[in-house]
């Protein structure tokens, strides 16, 4: 009788602490569920995707076109073309000055980074960083550019204000994705080189070389982004098809998210609690990460052949994506959150996808 007395009261202790404890840590859920919200028409093969800093205009970068139709310059809440630049070469990734008047673009072609007036629509400065230049990371104040020389294995950088080359640091192979701390920390991504760089002093004068420190990372990191207070690092892994987040400090893993496959650039939003991949496998989707659970929520695209550049808008609700291979511009966004999805339905649903085919979506 005591026996069973005992067991009851043990019994009702475990379910009370249970009940305790789900109150207390409630399960994690995914984000919310997404939709796109506008479609819209691109050159051929839109690389990557910018935002002017006032949020109000996009502007993507088509590396299919040479010498024309470069960049192309949207509405950011209708998608509606605004205007379009032409510039001599293959433009591959942009990023706009603070100030929202000049556009800084990488020419896969000429092997260059070209300096261009948004008010002319004109190239001011043009200068020879390496071969063939991808993506590019500017500095919080502005004044500092880095372009990473993809066939020359290092990093230009460049000195905004007189427009010169300041120094060109040696990296891992084909190096890609980069980001910068406001302390001139810079992280490179060598993408065949399973690791990433990280570089200190970028701020000492021409002729003292910055450190260099090398950790190893997955099979082909392909982009990076630093959350908004710099403590963490976001690494796109093309062939895990995951995030991976890594402490600055320590440049040790702290999480891991399974994304869509073959993620290829990422986005952070302002306050950190989303991470948005562009996804170029055959998922052909677009991935938001909730950083506070790591949860990820994967949307296919409809219409979208190869997710390829994102950006994520500063609400954190809504991003752009660009299809590599469709050459249009996606505006995606939690569902209820504006735009017309219907409307974007009735223009993707009569588009035929190529069939699935490899390739490393470099």
């Amino acid at each position: 009788m005591q026996r069973s007395s005992r067991l009851g009261l043990l019994a009702g202790f475990l379910s009370a602490f249970s009940f305790a404890l789900s109150v207390a840590t409630p399960a994690a859920a995914d984000p919310p569920r997404m939709e796109v919200q506008a479609v819209e028409r691109t050159g051929s093969m839109p690389k990557g995707v910018s935002l002017s800093p006032d949020g109000l205009h996009a502007y993507v970068t088509n590396f299919g076109e040479l010498n024309h139709k470069n960049v192309m310059v949207y509405d950011a809440k209708t998608l509606a073309l605004t205007d379009t630049i032409n510039v001599p070469g293959t433009v591959v990734e942009s990023v706009l000055s603070p100030d929202g008047a000049t556009l800084y673009a990488s020419n896969f072609r000429r092997g260059s980074v070209q300096f261009i007036d948004l008010a002319t629509k004109t190239v001011t400065h043009e200068l020879k960083t390496g071969e063939n230049p991808k993506v590019l990371a500017l500095s919080a104040d502005g004044k500092t550019l880095f372009a990473a020389n993809w066939s020359s294995n290092s990093v230009a950088q460049i000195d905004t204000e007189k427009a010169e080359i300041v120094r060109t640091m040696n990296v891992g192979r084909q190096p890609r994705g980069m980001a910068i701390a406001t302390n001139g920390t810079l992280y490179v991504a060598n993408f065949w080189g399973e690791s990433i760089d990280v570089f200190t002093g970028t701020g000492a004068a021409a002729g003292t070389d910055p450190v260099r420190t090398r950790t190893r990372t997955c099979k082909v990191p392909r982009h990076l982004a630093l959350s908004p207070d710099e403590q963490t690092l976001y690494v796109s892994c093309l062939t895990a098809s995951q995030l991976v987040a890594y402490d600055v400090t320590t440049m040790k893993v702290t999480h891991r998210a399974q994304i869509g496959r073959a993620p290829k650039s990422i986005s952070v939003s302002a306050d950190g609690r989303y991470v948005y991949s562009a996804d170029y496998g055959e998922s052909r989707s677009v991935t938001a990460v909730d950083t506070t659970d790591f949860t990820a929520r994967i949307f296919p695209v409809p219409g979208m052949d190869r997710g390829s550049g994102v950006v994520v808008y500063p609400d954190g609700k809504h991003a752009l994506v660009t299809g590599w291979y469709d050459s249009h511009l996606y505006l995606v966004g939690f569902q209820g959150t504006g735009g017309d999805p219907e409307e974007a339905a009735k223009k993707t649903r009569g588009w035929i996808h190529r069939a699935y085919t490899e390739d490393h979506g470099e």
